[in-house]
């Protein structure tokens, strides 16, 4: 334990099947920004942060709306499942700005982070190393590094292992 950091073991693992045959480097260029927006989101939901988190929102949802009318990959069918990832994001971000308790915020956030794996499982996506997290409630998140704090919780000094890999989820 570095630092005389908390550490969390890490609980089950998730049910979502990664497709890799479905990888299209193109389309992981496309939705990097985007995904660049989820984890500024995420950490200004951490620290509570409302004017932020309505700013990277809205532009998360008219970046995901944009997408959504482009040709983004040469195979139909994952075109089709980027589409329909992209639009259920869409819609799990209006609800979090649109809602104004912060604790409904922080139960849509959930949903926006599996709407995520979800929609990055379902492209093959291999640009970053994604790491998924777990907490003891069962709310999951997705981090960069193979360490990370909770973003529904204000804990900094409890630090949490990732469950699984995005890229290995089988």
């Amino acid at each position: 334990m570095a630092c005389g950091n908390k550490v969390n073991e890490p609980t089950d693992k998730l049910t979502t099947k990664f497709a890799g045959l479905r990888h299209d480097p193109n389309l992981d260029q496309q939705i990097q920004p985007l995904l660049n927006l989820y984890f500024a989101v995420m950490a200004n939901l951490q620290e509570k942060d409302s004017v932020n988190l309505q700013s990277y929102g809205t532009n998360m949802i008219f970046i995901a709306d944009s997408l959504t009318q482009e040709s983004l990959s040469l195979d139909t069918a994952t075109q089709l499942k980027a589409v329909q990832g992209l639009i259920n994001i869409q819609y799990e971000m209006t609800a979090i700005l649109m809602e104004s308790n912060p604790d409904e915020r922080v139960m849509g956030a959930q949903m926006l982070s599996l709407q995520w794996i979800e929609f990055l499982a379902a492209i093959g996506y291999q640009k970053q190393t994604i790491y998924i997290f777990r907490d003891n409630e069962d709310n999951c998140w997705m981090g960069l590094k193979n360490k990370g704090t909770n973003p529904y919780q204000n804990q900094m000094d409890l630090q949490y292992q990732p469950i699984q890999i995005l890229q290995e989820l089988n």
